[in-house]
């Protein structure tokens, strides 16, 4: 690990920027200078909370701050001008998964890093759980034979879209949830989609004046011919013991896999609730963050300062997009959509 430290910077410090900003500050070989948050009592409580300084505007904090990358932690609409911005400064980026919710989006993001001849890395911390990476190894074993089909959810309760954010009309399961799998898939088969066939409900937002998919189902071909099907909501029942749940089946020549991210094996009883906590993503240990879900932000520091490749890129980010913007389509014409190359 090299002596250098690099100087970053966390923009939008909400519900999971605040992940960003605890990270940087326990990681030795990071200086958190400065969180941009257009929100004012967001500041005031991080400067409160962290003791770090806070600033409005981006373009304000990328003149006054020597910084060397940022991480983007908007919400999934709005990760193109901050991004853009950092990379016209010579800056580095990790952005939170999203890379965008469009094509023409993305393709900006990764064009401007190819022409400043900065590296953008993508938060799909899913490449960081455990049993994924254990899941992935063992599929690249011969004798675990080739990929048949597969299977994957991945859920979010209704609190997510209509409790948690306001912006839950400008993303959709697919987005939100969905590229996750997108990219797990093309992780695990270490091939690309070949196209989309998509269906999905509308109705239970929209009755409460949210207008976006309560859950989508997409069947996926894959190019080297295993078919998947994926399924995303975000209305599961506010009772539901984790704020989210998913399982993944793998049918191979000679191999089934079965995971299931939502009970991960600890299970908490009260008076009102049952609880099936994540206990490998984010959680304190001794004061400091750890798990699967800060790896990422760790990692982005040391592949800059030593300068290895991300396990999640640009280009794995705009990958994501497109297969998410063929499933939008397909919803639409209500037929396949093949994927762009």
């Amino acid at each position: 690990m090299s002596n250098k430290k690099l100087n970053v910077a966390v923009v939008g410090a909400g519900i999971y920027g605040v992940n960003h900003i605890h990270a940087y500050l326990d990681n030795e070989h990071a200086n958190l200078l400065a969180v941009c948050d257009f929100n004012e009592e967001i500041r005031k409580r991080v400067e409160k909370e962290f003791g770090v300084k806070t600033y409005s505007s981006v373009d304000e904090m990328l003149e006054k701050e020597n910084l060397d990358a940022i991480s983007v932690a908007t919400p999934d609409a709005f990760h193109l001008d901050p991004t853009i911005a950092a990379i016209k400064k010579g800056l580095h980026v990790l952005v939170e998964k999203p890379l965008a919710t469009t094509v023409e989006d993305a393709k900006k993001i990764v064009e401007a890093a190819k022409e400043y001849n900065v590296r953008v890395a993508v938060d799909y911390h899913k490449r960081w759980d455990p049993a994924a990476i254990n899941v992935r190894n063992e599929l690249r074993k011969a004798d675990t034979g080739k990929i048949i089909r597969g299977y994957m959810s991945m859920d979010d309760v209704i609190d997510v879209p209509t409790k948690w954010f306001s912006w839950s009309d400008k993303s959709s399961p697919v987005h939100f949830l969905g590229t996750h799998c997108f990219d797990q898939i093309r992780w695990y088969t270490g091939c690309e989609v070949k196209s989309v066939y998509a269906v999905g409900c509308k109705r239970l937002l929209k009755s409460k004046g949210i207008d976006t998919y309560d859950s989508i189902q997409t069947l996926v071909e894959m190019e080297d011919d295993s078919y998947w099907t994926v399924e995303n909501s975000w209305v599961f029942p506010s009772g539901f013991p984790k704020n989210n749940g998913g399982r993944t089946e793998i049918l191979c020549d000679n191999t089934l896999f079965r995971l299931d991210s939502q009970n991960r094996g600890s299970e908490i009883f009260t008076n009102e609730k049952g609880k099936t906590p994540n206990s490998y993503f984010i959680i304190e240990n001794n004061g400091r963050p750890y798990g699967f879900g800060i790896q990422p932000i760790n990692d982005f520091v040391s592949c800059i300062l030593n300068d290895l490749p991300f396990i999640a890129d640009a280009n794995d980010g705009l990958q994501a997009e497109l297969i998410a913007d063929a499933v939008h389509r397909s919803l639409e014409i209500g037929k396949p959509v093949v994927i762009e190359k």
